[in-house]
């Protein structure tokens, strides 16, 4: 019942775990996890004049969802037209068909008439993928001074009954399984396996979730063990550009490990904390927890990345951009009507937009992995910058002016600097060339060459990172954990929308308080024992805190006006970073996630 199996050895010399003066070790489970988006999965389809068969979905994937429906239906690609207008969420739910298939197979009978489906909340927690559930065996040697000596680990992925990408998500897991850390001695082994169980598949954070849970428990294990600040012994450890992490792969790009650290250590949060452990009111037990993040940008090395972009100038002198991303609610569209608004000088909200629709838009990959507005916006960039050095040309021939630097585009027009005439953007569209009048960029991202070959589908090369920090509160009487207040400190380059960057941390925040406190998606003997948000519960708005963000603005050259992916990283962090602060409050580290009441209250009681 092996789906994939992965092994890791990296060896920088002599016996990691002979040489530690200090050794910890331990064994985490982490649950199931259902994405309870707003928007079950759904779509309708029809058969148009033609005999082509549209369909408008749910989807993060329209352009791969076309070849697959070909594929099971035995169609050929070009005879399917996908529409993928804004999703209720998605978080990796829909990053494949779920009733694609099956609206196309019923849309073949109907003539033309159209067919719907839209499942209920439990038809989508029966039939929809899940976070894999895992178990990892963690042990980690170190130096008395912290410093890291070797890492070995075995990781165990249950894939539930389907292949999905539940192999992918391992893969990431594997990547991760050092976290953000230097370790010259590495043996990682990692086995995803089917189960009689519902499908696995992709969930934001897309296995590095799981792994970060351990290592980051491991780091305050050390920390304790060794009598350290669990914030020292990060500091000593983390990854800075030009080191290696655990799959021995060198760090080129961007990395803002230890700036994310230095952010939380210099913060009121973190220096009062003693003081307000101090005052815990009566039965409740007050801790703080740590957890350091990295999250790759993007598909592996021997996955192509790239993005096609489109911009248009309209017959009436509209923008107008073609977008081939899809927007599940995390904002990436508007982020990209800024990037063009910007090179164009236009206001974002006069900018048209089409979504992503395989008449229309350009292939540009999925809504996935962090990469969205990365490599889109790079290829809007390339497009939009080419669009507006024709507009210039044109518009140099109508003023007679050779100087197109004389020129500047306003809302709407561009004025000559030294006549102050101006010529309309609808008066420019009639003297240019339709073809002229579109543009088109392409980017692919950067991968590394190094250590090709050392994992199932290649390395990143590109990392996000951040530091966590969170207060909780646990009542003695119920077991009840309260997260009282939250820290989180991201290097994810340069924010174009500060709005929708605070946004995406905030919501990865709850989300992984979620994971960490509350959801657990419960199958016994084949039968799903939280069929519905009755049973399964998920955060509200009185489970979250206060949360403050602070981004760590160091810039990476590669991305548009210096951006990285921020959709997944914060998503890593709350679990451990909850865990730790248990065990500070109580002493305990329990070992299985989540940390519900019940769980907590028991494991109380034991101790006494």
């Amino acid at each position: 019942n092996l789906l994939r199996e992965i092994s890791i050895r990296v060896n920088e010399g002599g016996n990691p775990f002979i040489d530690s003066e200090c050794i910890v070790e331990c064994i985490f489970d982490v649950p199931s996890q259902e994405h309870a988006y707003l928007e079950t999965e759904a779509g309708y389809a029809w058969l148009d004049e033609n005999g082509k068969l549209v369909i408008i979905a749910s989807t993060q994937t329209p352009f791969r969802d076309r070849a697959e429906i070909g594929y099971a239906l035995g169609l050929k690609p070009e005879d399917i037209h996908v529409i993928a207008p804004y999703l209720g969420g998605a978080f990796g739910g829909k990053d494949g068909v779920t009733v694609q298939c099956l609206l196309g197979l019923a849309a073949l009978f109907t003539k033309g008439r159209p067919v719907k489906m839209w499942w209920d909340r439990e038809e989508s927690f029966l039939a929809g993928v899940k976070r894999l559930p895992a178990r990892m065996y963690y042990k980690v040697g170190a130096k008395h001074d912290g410093t890291l000596s070797g890492l070995q680990c075995r990781l165990y992925f249950n894939a539930g009954a389907y292949a999905s990408l539940c192999g992918e998500v391992m893969t990431l897991a594997v990547e991760h399984a050092g976290g953000a850390y230097r370790i010259p001695n590495v043996a990682i082994d990692a086995f995803c396996v089917y189960t009689n169980n519902p499908v696995g598949g992709p969930f934001r954070g897309f296995g590095v979730p799981q792994v970060t849970a351990a290592i980051e428990q491991m780091m305050d294990m050390l920390a304790e063990k060794l009598s350290m600040d669990p914030l020292e012994i990060r500091l000593r450890n983390a990854v800075k550009r030009g080191d290696k992490h655990c799959l021995g792969i060198t760090l080129e790009y961007s990395t803002g490990a230890h700036e994310c650290l230095q952010t939380i250590a210099s913060h009121p949060l973190w220096n009062d904390r003693q003081s307000w452990k101090k005052e815990a009111p009566p039965f409740k037990l007050r801790g703080v927890g740590l957890s350091l993040l990295s999250h790759a940008m993007g598909y592996p090395a021997e996955v192509p990345d790239f993005a096609n972009a489109r911009i248009e100038l309209t017959d009436e002198g509209a923008i107008r951009v073609y977008a081939g991303v899809v927007d599940m609610g995390q904002g990436n569209a508007s982020t990209n009507l800024q990037i063009a608004g910007e090179i164009l000088a236009q206001d974002p909200a006069t900018i048209e937009l089409v979504l992503p629709d395989t008449e229309k838009t350009m292939p540009s990959g999925s809504a996935a992995a962090s990469r969205c507005t990365y490599v889109f916006g790079n290829a809007l960039i390339i497009a939009a910058n080419e669009l507006k050095r024709r507009m210039l040309d044109i518009a140099s021939s109508f003023f007679a002016e050779k100087d197109t630097a004389m020129l500047e585009l306003l809302q709407g027009k561009i004025i000559h600097r030294e006549t102050q005439k101006t010529i309309t953007f609808g008066e420019l569209a009639q003297q240019m060339d339709p073809a002229g009048r579109v543009a088109e960029g392409y980017f692919k991202i950067p991968v590394t060459e190094e250590g090709k070959g050392v994992i199932y589908m290649g390395p990143h090369c590109i990392y996000s990172y951040g530091a966590h920090l969170v207060y909780i509160e646990i009542d003695e009487l119920t077991g009840k954990v309260e997260v009282k207040k939250y820290l989180a400190a991201s290097d994810a380059g340069k924010m174009i929308n500060p709005q929708v960057y605070e946004q995406q941390i905030q919501g990865g925040i709850a989300q992984g308080i979620g994971y960490a406190l509350m959801e657990d998606f419960i199958v016994e003997k084949g039968h799903i024992k939280t069929p519905d948000l009755a049973t399964y519960i998920i955060p509200t708005f009185l489970d979250v805190p206060e949360m403050l963000s602070i981004p760590v603005e160091l810039g990476e050259a590669t991305g548009p006006f210096g951006i990285k992916g921020i959709g997944e990283i914060s998503v890593n962090g709350p679990l451990p970073a909850i865990a730790n602060a248990i065990a500070d409050a109580c002493g305990l580290r329990i070992q299985r996630a989540p940390f519900t009441a019940e769980r907590v209250l028991g494991e109380l009681v034991n101790k006494k």
